[in-house]
């Protein structure tokens, strides 16, 4: 019988330090944990693991910072394709949209979605997503324009 298997966990989760609390009513919490990168410190955290099983306001910060981390996505891009490849194809498809995005995002100098508002710029980041260099704005600015009126995306 032809068998796979990858690791599950990233070696750097494998060891470390965890402190879980529960309480009385079965929530779970973690007030303490670390573990070593040698190129993220900090990134698996206790703010890491309550972002997964007790989400607060920070949470979506903390995933989305673990989701640009290429070194854990491709693990778990790996497992999924253990389980059904056809599904790693869409998740390794929507990564490297994800990471695409965030490097476009990275060189515009945006860090905070009110710095996308203005029209032009938003067109400036769609032609550059979309067509990889900014030939398409002219054509985009009236569609945003036309949205944000109220009129519709047709």
């Amino acid at each position: 019988e032809d068998r796979q298997q990858v690791p599950v966990l990233i070696k750097d989760l494998c060891q470390g330090r965890l402190n879980m609390e529960i309480s009385p009513v079965g929530g779970l919490s973690f007030t303490q944990a670390s573990t070593s990168r040698e190129d993220k410190e900090g990134l698996y955290d206790w703010k890491f693991f309550n972002a997964i099983v007790s989400p607060d306001e920070d949470s979506p910060t903390r995933i989305r910072d673990v989701l640009y981390d290429k070194k854990t996505m491709y693990k778990l891009l790996a497992v999924t394709k253990l389980v059904n490849a056809d599904l790693e194809k869409v998740l390794r498809y929507f990564l490297t949209q994800v990471w695409r995005a965030k490097e476009i995002f990275d060189q515009e100098g945006i860090s905070e979605p009110g710095k996308v508002i203005p029209g032009h710029k938003m067109a400036r980041l769609i032609s550059l997503f979309l067509c990889g260099d900014i030939s398409q704005v002219d054509e985009i600015l009236p569609i945003i324009r036309r949205v944000v009126a109220g009129d519709g995306l047709d």
